[in-house]
C-alpha cells in the first residue's frame, strides 16, 4: 500500500557545519571552521525559565502522515518493528523514511530528489540502515507484520532499488545450526551494514546479498546494542533459565565476554530481565516490584565499575545535584551515552550527566521551568537528549503532547547554551516523544508512533491534536540574531523571565546569632529618609544611597520589638512607634524617635487600663495612638493626651483613595455571629456612618470568618462563609461596596460558590479577588488593582467592568523556584502620583519587581531581586516605596510558613531583614 505524501519545502540557504554523523570526506576542516559554532547559539545564554522568546526553528521539508498509517506500523507486542518514522544523513542528503515511504531530500534546498520504487508486498519497512557517515548505498528491511525477511539495497543519490534478496526468507544451515528469517537487528559499522536475524547468526551486505559470518552466542536477545565508541556490541538475553549479558568486537563480532545476572544483580534473584541501554549499552537494568537496580560495566571486560538501586517510587523529589535513578530507569531506553562511559538520563526536571563508576553527577541541569503550550490542565514534560554535537552540545527535544522545542546544552558544564521552539503549524506529529537526527545547520525529527499510540489512546483523557500530523520534518537553525516574529523584540519582556537586576543598595543585615528568632521586621517612610527597625534596633537609612545614616536601641532588653507603626507618613520631624518592650511583655510602650538622629524624645508607657497600643493612624503629620481599650490619643509635651473614643475596637482598619480623611473600621459584635462596619472622620476621628455586616450583605455572618476591609479600598469589604479548612465545604464569598458618604452598599457581589479551578482573566473571579485583598492597592476614582488566579486586573467595583488585565502567568511560573515549589504572592503599590503600579512577586525562593502603566496595564519594567540581596525577604516581603527606591521588609509570619513549617532549607546566602533596591531604567535599543 502506497500512502499520499504531503510536502513542504521552504528554500533556504544552508551552512553546514560541524556535527556527529556526517562526514563527506570532501573537505578538510579549516582552522576558522573548527573554532565556529555548529550551532547559532545567542550571544547570550537563553533562561531555562519560561516559553522560549527567540526565533523558531525553519521548515524544509515535512512529510504528511496518511489516515490509515497507524495500520501499517505492526502490533504494539511485534519486537521486530520499530514503529516509527526515522532519517539518516549522508553527506548533502537527506534520506527520511517511514513504514511504507523512503524518499531523499537535499539539505542545500529542500528539494525533494527521489521516492524509493520498492514495492513492499503489502508489508512495512522495518530496519534501515544507520551510517555515521556518507555512505553510497544504504539497507532496507521490509516484510509484513512481525516477519521482516526482505532486504534492499537503495542507492543515497537518486533512490534507485540497486538490488532486493529473499535468501534470509528459506532457512539455511550455517556453523552447526539454522540461519535465516526474520531480522531481529541491523547494524551500520564503520559504513558497511550487518544483519542479526532470529537464530543469533550474523550477516554481512556484501553486493546487495546478505553472507552470514559468525554466530552469536545467543539466538534471540532482549536488547543489542553497540557502545558510544561503536567499537563494542553488548546484549542481554535469557539462555538456560538465566540471564546473561555478551559482549563483542566490532566490526568483526568476535565474542569477548560473557558475564550472568548473579554476577551483574545479586540481588535480583527471580523473574531476570536485563535491559542494556540503547545509548550506552554499557549501561545495565533491573527491576523487582518495588526498586530499579543499575549496574554500569567495563565494555572491554565486563567488569562492573558501578552498582545503585532505588525505590520505583521516587516522587520526583530530588534535590538539585541528587540523581533520580528511579526517573532515570523511566527513561532508560532515551539515555545518551559519551565517550568514556558517562550517561546523560532524562530527570523528572530536567537531565543529568551521571557516572555510575564514580558515583557522582558532572551536572544536573533542572529544566522544570520551560514553558510549553498545552492544551492539558497538568501537562507532562519530557526533556529527551538525542545527539551531541562534534563541538560538544548535546541537542534535546522537549516536549508535552501539545508543543516541542529544542535545547541545546554545553556536555561539559551543562550550561543551557540554546533554545528553539518548532514552529505550532509544523509540530504535529513531534510533540510526543520525538526522535531526532542532527546534521549540519539543522536537524530532523521524526514521529515516534507507540509513545504517540499510547498518548493518544482511546481509554486514555488526552485527546489527540487536530490538523494534519507529520512523520518527517527536516529543519534547519534560524540564524543567530533572528527574532521570533520578524521584528525587533520589546524592550521589557511580557512573558517568561527576565535578565534585568534591580540594584542592591543595602539594608539591614541579619546578624548570624539571630536564627529564626522573632525579628519583626519592617520599613516607614518619612519624606526623604527610609526608618528600618529590626529585632531591637532601629535604623536611619538615606534611600538614595543606601548608607545608613544612625542606629538606636528601641529598649534595653534584646528582646524588645516593634509592633506598630504608622502609615503612610509624610515628612515629619519625630515619629511615633509601639514597641513591646520585654520579653512576654504586650504592646506596653511608646516612643516618639527624632527623625533626624534617632534620638528618642519621649518614652511613653501606656496605661494599664488601656491594655496595649493597637494601632498608630498619621494625617497630616499627626500621629494618633489607638490603644485596647478603643481610646485615641496623641503625644504633647511629653505625655499621651486623650484624643476621641471609637464606638468598637478595630478588627480592621483601612483607608479609602476616594477620601483620605476617612477611616474605615471593621469589629466583631456578639461573638462573631455579627460585625460592625463604620467610617470615622480624620482628624476628629468623629463618627460619620455606621452599618452591620448582616445589613450590607443582606444575610447572617458566619461566626468563623471575619469581614474584610481591602487594603487597597476600605470601602471594599468581603466576607466569607463556610468551613475553608474542609475541601469539601461548600464556600461562598460576598462583596460590597460602600458608599463614603453614607456607608450604603452602592454595589454588591456574591454570594457565590466558591471555584477553586483555575480562572480566566476574561471573567472576574471573586475569590481571587477576596483572597489577595489584603496586598490590594486603590486609585483615588475607587478602582482597586488585584490579583486574579492569572494575572492581574483593575477591576471598578462601582462599574463591576475589569479597566485592564494582564496576564502574568507566564512571569510567574518563569519565576526562579526550589523543587518544593510553591504559590506566587504578588503585592500591589500605587506610586507615582497614580500613575504607576508596582508589583512585588515572592514564591519563597525568588522575588520579582515589576511596573505597570496604571492607565492601561502596559508592563512598563521588570527586575529580579539578586540572591545575594534576597534571602530573607523571599517569603511575601512587606513593601515600601520612598525616593524613587524598593525597600523590602522580612515577614516573620510568611518565612515561618515557607521555612519552618514546610521543611526547606533556608538559602546560605547573608540574610536580610530589610533591604533596599533601585530599579535601573530599560536599556534603549533592542532587547535580547
Amino acid at each position: 500500500m502506497r500512502r499520499v505524501a504531503a510536502i513542504v519545502a521552504v528554500v533556504v540557504a544552508l551552512a553546514l557545519t560541524a556535527c556527529t554523523g556526517v562526514d563527506d570526506g570532501k573537505d578538510e576542516p579549516t582552522k576558522k571552521d573548527e573554532k565556529a559554532s555548529s550551532l547559532p547559539l545567542p550571544a547570550k545564554a537563553p533562561s531555562a525559565r519560561g516559553p522560549a522568546v527567540g526565533p523558531a526553528l525553519e521548515p524544509k521539508v515535512l512529510l504528511a502522515a496518511s489516515d490509515d498509517l497507524e495500520q501499517l506500523t505492526g502490533s504494539l507486542d511485534t519486537a521486530q518493528v520499530q514503529r516509527r518514522s526515522d532519517a539518516f544523513i549522508s553527506g548533502n542528503t537527506v534520506v527520511g523514511y517511514s513504514v511504507d515511504n523512503i524518499s531523499g531530500y537535499a539539505l542545500d534546498s529542500g528539494k525533494q530528489l527521489w521516492t524509493a520504487d520498492l514495492d513492499l508486498r503489502g508489508g512495512t519497512v522495518c530496519f534501515v540502515s544507520q551510517p555515521d557517515r556518507a555512505v553510497k548505498t544504504f539497507t532496507v528491511a521490509y516484510g509484513e507484520s512481525s516477519f521482516c525477511p526482505n532486504l534492499a539495497t537503495i542507492r543515497v543519490s537518486d533512490g534507485k532499488v540497486v538490488s532486493t534478496s529473499d535468501k534470509l526468507s528459506g532457512m539455511t544451515q550455517f556453523q552447526g545450526g539454522l540461519a535465516g528469517g526474520t531480522v531481529n537487528h541491523l547494524f551500520t559499522v564503520k559504513g558497511q551494514d550487518f544483519i542479526v536475524d532470529m537464530d543469533g547468526v550474523v550477516w554481512k551486505m556484501v553486493k546487495g546479498e546478505p553472507e552470514p559470518v559468525t554466530r552469536l552466542e545467543g539466538d534471540s536477545y532482549f536488547d543489542l546494542h553497540p557502545t558510544p565508541e561503536g567499537d563494542v556490541l553488548i546484549g542481554s538475553r535469557l539462555s538456560d533459565d538465566a540471564c546473561r549479558v555478551d559482549a563483542y568486537e566490532l566490526p568483526s563480532f568476535e565474542h569477548t565476554w560473557t558475564t550472568d545476572n548473579a554476577a551483574l544483580f545479586p540481588e535480583v534473584t527471580k523473574d531476570c530481565i536485563i535491559s542494556a541501554a540503547p545509548g550506552n549499552s554499557a549501561w545495565l537494568a533491573q527491576e523487582t516490584g518495588d526498586r530499579y537496580y543499575l549496574v554500569q560495566v567495563d565494555p572491554a571486560t565486563g567488569q562492573v565499575l558501578g552498582r545503585a538501586n532505588a525505590p520505583k517510587d521516587s516522587g520526583g523529589k530530588a534535590a538539585v545535584g541528587e540523581f533520580d535513578l528511579a526517573s532515570a530507569s523511566n527513561q532508560f531506553d532515551q539515555a545518551l551515552g559519551l565517550d568514556g562511559g558517562d550517561t546523560i538520563f532524562t530527570q523528572v526536571r530536567g537531565m543529568t550527566r551521571y557516572s555510575l563508576k564514580t558515583g557522582k553527577i558532572v551536572w544536573d541541569l533542572d529544566l522544570s521551568q520551560l514553558q510549553l503550550d498545552s492544551t492539558e490542565e497538568f501537562p507532562l514534560t519530557t526533556v529527551l537528549p538525542q545527539g551531541v554535537t562534534a563541538d560538544g552540545y548535546v541537542v534535546a527535544s522537549v516536549s508535552n503532547n501539545t508543543a516541542a522545542e529544542i535545547v541545546a546544552v554545553d556536555v561539559k558544564s551543562g550550561e543551557l547554551a540554546g533554545r528553539w521552539p518548532v514552529p505550532p503549524e509544523y509540530r504535529n506529529g513531534f510533540q510526543v516523544d520525538p526522535g531526532m537526527t542532527l546534521f549540519g545547520g539543522g536537524l530532523v525529527l521524526t514521529r515516534n508512533f507507540e509513545a504517540w499510540d499510547f498518548t493518544f489512546a482511546d481509554y486514555r483523557d488526552v485527546k489527540p491534536p487536530e490538523g494534519d500530523l507529520y512523520d518527517i520534518g527536516v529543519f534547519t537553525f534560524p540564524k543567530a540574531g533572528d527574532s521570533a516574529s520578524g521584528t525587533a523584540a520589546t524592550v521589557v519582556p511580557t512573558v517568561g523571565p527576565t535578565d534585568v537586576d534591580a540594584t542592591g543598595l543595602g539594608g539591614v543585615t541579619s546578624p548570624a546569632a539571630a536564627g529564626d528568632a522573632d525579628r519583626r521586621a519592617g520599613a516607614i517612610r518619612t519624606g526623604s529618609l527610609l526608618i528600618a527597625y529590626a529585632g531591637n534596633v532601629l535604623t536611619g537609612i538615606d534611600p538614595k544611597t543606601g548608607k545608613q545614616a544612625w542606629s538606636a536601641d528601641l529598649a534595653p532588653d534584646p528582646a524588645a520589638r516593634v509592633c506598630a507603626t504608622p502609615e503612610p507618613v509624610k515628612l515629619v520631624e519625630t515619629l511615633l512607634i509601639a514597641v513591646r518592650a520585654a520579653e512576654g511583655a504586650g504592646c506596653d510602650t511608646v516612643l516618639n524617635v527624632q527623625v533626624a538622629d534617632g534620638t528618642v524624645v519621649d518614652r511613653l508607657a501606656v496605661p494599664a487600663a488601656a491594655k496595649s497600643a493597637s494601632r498608630i493612624v498619621a494625617h497630616e503629620g499627626v500621629m494618633y495612638l489607638i490603644t485596647g481599650d478603643r481610646k485615641v490619643s496623641r503625644v504633647e509635651g511629653g505625655a499621651l493626651v486623650p484624643h476621641a473614643t471609637l464606638a468598637h475596637q478595630p478588627y480592621y482598619l483601612e483607608r479609602t483613595p476616594q477620601d483620605p480623611s476617612l477611616l474605615i473600621s471593621t469589629a466583631t459584635l456578639k461573638g462573631g455571629r455579627e460585625w460592625a462596619i463604620e467610617g470615622y472622620r480624620l482628624p476628629s476621628f468623629e463618627p460619620v456612618w455606621s452599618t452591620t455586616a448582616s445589613a450590607a450583605f443582606g444575610a447572617k455572618v458566619d461566626p468563623d470568618n471575619t469581614v474584610d476591609a481591602f487594603r487597597g479600598n476600605g470601602l471594599w469589604v468581603s466576607t466569607t462563609s463556610g468551613d475553608i479548612s474542609e475541601p469539601d465545604a461548600t464556600i461562598k464569598d460576598s462583596l460590597v461596596l460602600l458608599d463614603p458618604a453614607s456607608g450604603a452598599v452602592v454595589k454588591r457581589m456574591g454570594p457565590t460558590k466558591r471555584d477553586y479551578a483555575g480562572t480566566d482573566l476574561a471573567q472576574f473571579s471573586l475569590v481571587d479577588a477576596i483572597t489577595s485583598g489584603y496586598v490590594s492597592a486603590g486609585f483615588d476614582d475607587g478602582d482597586v488593582v488585584l490579583s486574579q488566579d492569572a494575572g492581574i486586573v483593575r477591576y471598578s467595583l462601582a462599574e463591576q467592568a475589569a479597566q485592564w488585565t494582564v496576564d502574568t502567568s507566564s512571569i510567574q511560573e518563569s519565576m526562579e523556584r526550589d523543587r518544593g515549589a510553591s504559590t506566587v504572592v504578588s503585592h500591589f503599590d500605587v506610586i507615582d502620583g497614580g500613575t504607576t503600579v508596582l508589583v512585588t512577586m515572592s514564591n519563597d525562593t525568588s522575588v520579582e519587581l515589576m511596573t505597570l502603566d496604571a492607565k492601561d496595564g502596559t508592563i512598563t519594567g521588570r527586575w529580579n531581586v539578586p540572591a545575594q540581596f534576597r534571602n530573607g525577604l523571599q517569603a511575601s516581603p512587606d513593601v515600601t516605596f520612598v525616593a524613587g527606591r524598593v525597600a523590602l521588609s522580612h515577614s516573620d509570619y510568611s518565612w515561618d510558613y515557607a521555612f519552618a513549617q514546610s521543611g526547606r532549607a533556608v538559602p546560605p546566602e547573608q540574610r536580610y531583614d530589610v533591604g533596599l533596591f533601585s530599579l535601573p531604567a530599560a536599556k534603549k535599543g533592542k532587547a535580547k
